[in-house]
């Protein structure tokens, strides 16, 4: 009979990551979703891994709070241990070992971005623990639902050294595509500017096809507004048995 092997998962989220000028942006939408079904509307997919390294996660959420918990304690043990901040190499190092263990059955797919040493950086982590870099990214290119609308604004529109206001306008313009063609994304985006001398979170942002449209009618009837077109009455005997 063989081995069953087990239902493959959409991994529905739109996760989008570009350096500029002088650190790197990174964003996510916000919807969680099991299946047809949407589990949360507003679900940070931003994770704390240092002070200057962050992650965009898609998958499985359970799996993204742990394995971004794992990063985060590893990272600050190595921190105490050699008096340093931890680099961009080393993170993407450990998330590559946990992931390659466990043979994809964690179900994270990260964009690591953030500002070390050498400057700033963006990587992609499938599950599987394969790995690479880049200068933008949309879910890694492979790992969310909204990946392919979202390059398609980020790849004819990308320039390397782009100021603030340009490449922040970028990276809504591709989350906001990711999300309007893809059902399994939506409701709002959050974002974070990552610099050397500091971070920035600009969280449950709402774009205009996602807000709520007001009610053009009044739809609460007052009483006795409907006109009684008929009306019949019944006798109604109570029937007692002792």
């Amino acid at each position: 009979m063989g081995v069953q092997l087990p239902p493959a998962r959409s991994t529905g989220t739109t996760i989008v990551g570009l350096l500029f000028n002088e650190g790197v942006l990174i964003g996510a939408d916000s919807r969680a979703t099991s299946g047809s079904i949407v589990g949360d509307k507003f679900c940070l997919k931003l994770h704390y891994l240092t002070k200057s390294i962050y992650a965009c996660g898609a998958g499985t959420a359970a799996d993204l709070e742990q394995t971004g918990d794992l990063l985060s304690s590893n990272l600050r043990l190595m921190e105490l241990n050699t008096g340093r901040k931890a680099r961009g190499i080393a993170a993407l190092r450990i998330a590559k070992q946990h992931l390659f263990k466990y043979m994809g059955y964690v179900g994270a797919y990260l964009i690591i971005a953030g500002v070390d040493f050498f400057g700033p950086f963006i990587y992609s982590v499938h599950a599987h623990g394969s790995s690479y870099k880049d200068p933008y990214m949309a879910d890694g290119r492979r790992l969310g639902s909204g990946s392919l609308a979202a390059l398609g604004v980020l790849e004819p529109n990308f320039k390397m050294k782009m100021p603030l206001e340009d490449a922040l306008d970028l990276l809504k313009r591709a989350l906001m595509a990711g999300m309007e063609a893809d059902l399994n994304s939506g409701n709002s985006y959050t974002y974070a500017i990552i610099r050397k001398d500091g971070f920035e979170m600009k969280q449950f942002n709402i774009p205009p096809f996602c807000a709520r449209i007001p009610k053009q009618l009044q739809y609460h009837c007052p009483p006795k507004a409907t006109r009684v077109l008929k009306e019949k009455k019944y006798e109604i005997m109570n029937t007692v048995t002792l």
